[in-house]
Parts: structure tokens; sequence; C-alpha cells
């Protein structure tokens, strides 16, 4: 039997995050780009190992109750959301591989038409920092019980009717044209 996915899962998972978080550069002079290579992989590897058990839980829906439901949803949502911190760090890992193939050439360093290697460094640790922010945000919001966001809704209020919406916004004021 498999186990379910509990706000123990979250907030394992909010932790290991929160420790990626804390080890991203903050400066240009910190950005390296076999460093970044490793925080990328290591968040990819915490993306398979919640991907492979959301996929356990998914495969037998009918022994998921509600409450798991709701932390499944959640999951999915942080995965999102680590996904697209991965997303800045790959940008960074960009940024700073060009900075670090320039700097291995001297005549493309000085060229006008290649980036400085301090300038994509400045970049990569901005993405860094952005890569942060998304991390522990959601490292956050797993963490909180609601997710940071409202409980979700009961299905008597989902199977409620909608009220009727008007099928033409109302004219107000007229509009007047003055000719050329």
């Amino acid at each position: 039997m498999t186990s379910g996915v509990t706000q123990a899962t979250l907030d394992h998972l909010a932790r290991q995050l929160n420790d990626i978080a804390s080890q991203l550069p903050t400066t240009h002079s910190d950005v390296d780009p076999r460093t970044l290579t490793d925080d990328i992989a290591l968040l990819a590897h915490h993306l398979t190992y919640v991907g492979e058990r959301t996929e356990e839980r998914f495969a037998a829906p009918e022994t998921v109750h509600l409450p798991e439901r709701h932390t499944l949803v959640r999951l999915a949502e942080a995965m999102a959301a680590v996904t697209r911190a991965m997303g800045h760090l790959t940008e960074a890992l960009t940024c700073a591989s060009t900075g670090f193939y320039c700097e291995a050439i001297p005549e493309l360093a000085t060229s006008h038409l290649r980036g400085d290697p301090k300038a994509l460094r400045i970049i990569a640790a901005e993405k860094c920092n952005a890569a942060r922010t998304q991390l522990v945000a959601t490292a956050a919001q797993l963490h909180t019980e609601a997710g940071g966001r409202a409980q979700p809704p009961r299905l008597a209020t989902l199977m409620a009717p909608r009220p009727a919406q008007p099928s033409s916004p109302a004219v107000t004021g007229s509009v007047s044209r003055t000719a050329r």
C-alpha cells in the first residue's frame, strides 16, 4: 500500500526548497556555473521524487480522499512554482556560462558584440535572486495549512447556480464626434 501525501510531505519539500534557496548566489562574484548546474540538478531531483509520489497517488484515485486531493493540488502548484524557479536558474546558468566562455577567449571579451562577463554574472545573480524569491514563497505556501489561500469550496457551493449576467452592458453616456 502506498502512503498518502500529507502536510508532512509538503513541510519536508518546503524545508528542502528553503535549503536550496539559502545556498543560491547573492552577488555576481558568487555566481559559479558548476554550482548553478548542481542547484538545478538538485531541484530536478526533488521534482522527480515528488512527481513519483504524486503519480503513485493518481494511479489509485479511489484511495485518495478529499483532504489528500487538496494536498495533491497544493503539491502540483508547488511543482509548477519550482519549475519556474528552475527556469530562472537555467537562465542564470546561460548568462554565467556565456561569461565563462567570454573569459576564456580574450578577443571575445573585448568585443562590443559580446556581453561583458561581469555584466552577465550580474544578470545571473539577479536571476538567482528571482529563483530564491520563488522558492522561498513556495516553501512558505507549503508550510501553511491552507496554502496561503482559503480552504477549497464545499461541493454545495460549486453546484450552486450562478447569477444571470446581463447580455449587453448599459450605455451610460454619449460620445460626440467632431468633424474635421
